[in-house]
């Protein structure tokens, strides 16, 4: 007896992995120092101006289909934020059993930076705070 295509789909979906909210909140943890909003929503680093509590990249919001329409607008909102770090991951991660490790390496080091040392790095800062139980939900906005 052959399965029929709706049920195969059904069963292809219950299997595909998500992007959990405490990796996500860990990620934001990490990257801002308690996954706050920044005072200045945007800081210049060494290697590239970065924004928001997740730390986004102009390069990143634009691969993630600009969400909001424009960057520093987007950068200063928290769904817009959490919008664009959600649609990159979606559009890099497409191993569909991928860990909160794949997400975290993918954020911090691109689709093609995630195994860089810079990239394990973060990872251990965010299992960390995984494990430790260390991360607080980014505020909803009502």
């Amino acid at each position: 007896m052959r399965a029929s295509p709706f049920f195969l789909a059904v069963a292809l979906s219950a299997a595909v992995a998500e992007l959990e909210d405490s990796c996500l909140a860990c990620m934001c943890y990490v990257s801002s120092d308690g996954c706050v909003m920044p005072d200045e929503v945007c800081r210049t680093t060494s290697w590239s101006e970065v924004c928001g509590p997740w730390a986004v990249t102009k390069p990143y919001w634009e691969d993630a289909h600009k969400p909001g329409g424009e960057f520093y607008t987007c950068m200063g909102d928290w769904d817009c934020n959490e919008q664009t770090v959600r649609a990159y991951l979606d559009r890099y991660v497409s191993n569909p059993y991928a860990s909160c490790e794949t997400y975290a390496r993918t954020h911090y080091g691109g689709p093609w930076g995630m195994n860089e040392d810079y990239a394990t790095d973060y990872w251990l800062q965010v299992k960390d705070c995984l494990d430790y139980g260390l991360f607080t939900p980014p505020p909803s906005v009502e």
